[in-house]
Order: C-alpha cells, then sequence, then structure tokens
C-alpha cells in the first residue's frame, strides 16, 4: 500500500476552511486506498475520532487556546512546528512523501529538514504568498530583517521543494515572477466546496427561518473574517442600507470581526447578524439560507490569497458579488461563467447599490445562482481536485 503522510497545523475537529479541506483530502486519498498519516496542530475534543477511514492521526502538544490573537496564533505554530519537526526527523521514514500545507507559513522549514537531514521527499501546498500576505496584514514590515529572513526561508522551501502546489493561476503568476527558476515547479490545483451541498429553496430552509431571513433580502458572508479580507467596505453598505428590508449575516470569526462589532454598536445596525462558525454538517442549510453571497479581499491581495469560500458559494447555488481590484481572478470567473457581480475595494456605495439592485430583481438573481451552481458541477467538485492531488503525489 503506498503512503503519504501530511503535516498540516488545522486539521479535523477544527472548522477553519484549511482544516475542513485538509481532512477532505486525507479522506479521499484514504478511501483510493492510500495509506495516510497526518501530523497536526489541531486539538481533539470529546466528541471527535481519532481514526477517519483509517487517517492515521498525530497531534502536537499545545497548552495554548485557540485564539485570533497575534500572539498566540504564534505561539500555538510554535509549539505545533517543534512537536512536527520531532515527528518528521525521527519517526517518518525518509522513503514515504510528505505533504506540507503552508499552515503556519513558514513550516516549509520542516521539508527542508526532512530533505537535507533524511533524504526525503515533500511537496509544498502554499496557501498564501508568504510573507507579503504577512506584509498585507500589518503584521510585519517591507523592507525588516524578519521580511528578508522569511524571503530566505521561503526561496529554500521552493528550491528543495518537489512541488509547489498554489490555488489560483494568479498565485502561479506572482510566484513565476518572483522565483523565474521554480517556474516548471508550480503547479495549479484549485480548491473545492467541502460540501457536496443539495439546493434548499431560501423559504423552505430551516436556517432560515431560524433566524427570521425569510422576509428579507439577505446577503450572507461566511467564513474567515480576516485581514485581508475587506470587511470594512461591507460594514458601510449595511450602514447606508439600514432601513431596508435587507440582512447582512456573518457566519465565522476572525481578525476583523471586531470592525462588525464596533459599526452595530456605534451606528446601532439592526441589519447585520453575526454567527459563529457552523458545524460541518449545517452548512448545506447555511450557505442556501441567503439571496446572495459575498466574498472580499483587500486591493492586491487577488494574487496573495485564495478565499476558500467561493468554491461554497457556487456549490450552493447563489448568485455572488465579490469585492475585489479590477480584472482579479474572481471577477474573471464571475464575469465569464455570468454567476455574479464584482464591485471595487473601498467603494460601500458602490456595494450597496449593487444590492439594493439584485434585490429589486429576484428572477435575475434565480438565474444567476443556477449558473454558478453549474459551474460548480462542472469545475469544483471535490473529484476533480483529488484526481489531481492523486496524479502529483504519487
Amino acid at each position: 500500500m503506498k503512503e503519504i503522510t501530511i503535516i498540516t497545523q488545522y486539521f479535523y475537529p477544527n472548522l477553519t476552511s484549511t482544516a475542513q479541506l485538509m481532512t477532505d483530502l486525507a479522506k479521499g486519498l484514504s478511501q483510493r486506498g492510500y495509506s495516510v498519516k497526518i501530523f497536526t496542530g489541531s486539538q481533539a475534543n470529546g466528541t471527535c475520532h481519532e481514526s477517519l477511514s483509517q487517517v492515521n492521526i498525530n497531534r502536537a502538544f499545545c497548552p495554548v487556546k485557540s485564539s485570533t490573537s497575534i500572539f498566540n496564533k504564534i505561539s500555538s505554530s510554535a509549539f505545533f512546528i517543534l512537536g512536527a519537526f520531532i515527528y518528521v526527523i525521527f519517526r517518518l521514514p525518509r522513503n514515504t512523501p510528505l505533504l506540507i500545507a503552508s499552515n503556519p507559513p513558514y513550516a516549509g522549514i520542516l521539508g527542508i529538514c526532512f530533505k537535507l537531514f533524511r533524504g526525503g521527499e515533500y511537496y509544498f501546498l502554499q496557501q498564501d504568498i508568504f510573507p507579503e500576505s504577512a506584509v498585507m496584514s500589518g503584521i510585519i514590515h517591507s523592507p525588516s530583517i524578519l521580511f528578508s529572513f522569511f524571503n530566505y526561508l521561503i526561496k529554500l522551501t521552493f528550491k528543495y521543494a518537489e512541488k509547489i502546489i498554489v490555488l489560483t493561476t494568479s498565485m502561479q503568476s506572482f510566484l513565476g515572477q518572483k522565483y523565474p527558476n521554480i517556474q516548471q515547479k508550480i503547479k495549479v490545483i484549485e480548491n473545492w466546496a467541502i460540501e457536496d451541498i443539495p439546493l434548499y429553496d431560501k423559504k423552505d430552509n430551516e436556517f432560515a427561518k431560524q433566524y427570521n431571513l425569510n422576509d428579507v433580502f439577505t446577503v450572507l458572508y461566511s467564513g474567515n473574517i480576516g485581514r485581508l479580507h475587506d470587511i470594512e467596505t461591507i460594514a458601510e453598505s449595511a450602514k447606508i442600507l439600514k432601513g431596508t428590508p435587507i440582512k447582512f449575516v456573518f457566519i465565522g470569526d476572525g481578525a476583523k470581526i471586531k470592525v462588525l462589532k464596533q459599526a452595530i454598536q456605534t451606528y446601532q445596525l439592526n441589519n447585520i447578524l453575526l454567527l459563529p462558525f457552523q458545524p460541518r454538517e449545517i452548512l448545506p442549510l447555511s450557505l442556501t439560507a441567503c439571496d446572495v453571497s459575498l466574498v472580499s479581499m483587500i486591493p492586491g491581495a487577488e494574487y496573495i490569497v485564495a478565499p476558500s469560500k467561493l468554491y461554497g458559494m457556487l456549490a450552493a447555488g447563489r448568485a455572488i458579488i465579490s469585492i475585489s481590484s479590477a480584472n482579479s481572478y474572481i471577477e474573471q470567473i464571475l464575469t465569464t461563467y455570468d454567476c455574479g457581480v464584482n464591485s471595487p475595494p473601498n467603494n460601500p456605495q458602490s456595494l450597496a447599490d449593487i444590492i439594493r439592485k439584485f434585490a429589486s430583481e429576484p428572477l435575475k438573481v434565480k438565474t444567476i445562482g443556477e449558473n454558478a451552481r453549474q459551474l460548480y458541477e462542472n469545475k469544483y467538485r471535490f473529484e476533480r481536485a483529488l484526481d489531481e492531488y492523486e496524479k502529483l503525489l504519487f
């Protein structure tokens, strides 16, 4: 039986998108007959099982509780890296291929050590472009010693990796220009919707009924509310649309949740509903309890990150409004397949106008949503991505 080990800080039972994507990948490979081992920083809880369809899970010791604070994130990633280093150097057979997910983004050091000390082979899944993503987030500065150090570490990671997996052609283009010598190593494998979502009419949706969303035009943002997402524009649009039969629903958490809480408090916005991450089994209902879905990125982030929430929105069969720079890869997808509209960052009035117009055109919104679902069926099902990973890794 062929084996593979996946190193990822986030995994089952964590509810973040990265955790669920990596869990899908591990289970999918296992179900195709491969022996899959996981080393993760995500801690078990009382209800989770340590074996998922013959996936062997090893968890790092970590006394730090999960949090959106930078200090806690750095601390938990340090414990994870230390535990993963011991696992890779002392427990992992050198002939076992290693897939390393870039969480934390400097996890590539594990692959470098595996290559140099053990003679092993590794593949690096670059989920965002680092350290540029940290600069955009305001975590580090460029130029700086820290920026230069991480730049060098990433360069070494790419040098010794068998292949570098990225999530979009925009990321591929960015890396290819920055590191011309690795262009032949870069492979694009786009993400997928983490649930094969049955289509629900909103009026029959129990989640929508539970939160009284049936009688208002509902705009949904579901997923990480992070530093690279243009949450400020959405909050300002909610302020503009205050008093209209339009509701903004946010499901998730992240560093910019405080932007929404502050807006609600300052402007008394009763048209914003904040909900925590929902259990995976609820996703088919939560993602279809709306009329349109939102995906947002700050200017320039379209080359740095790939919001995985996009694929769930397509699967949900809902029209999509993106907030991204002109001609971004997201805008190109929405325009090419007529499954949504793009609004420029930092322009809340534009976003408010698009939402108001969509609210007045229910039949058009329904057709756009049907186009989104068709795109998911044709291009973004999990089996497509699994085929690509299997072909690359084995």
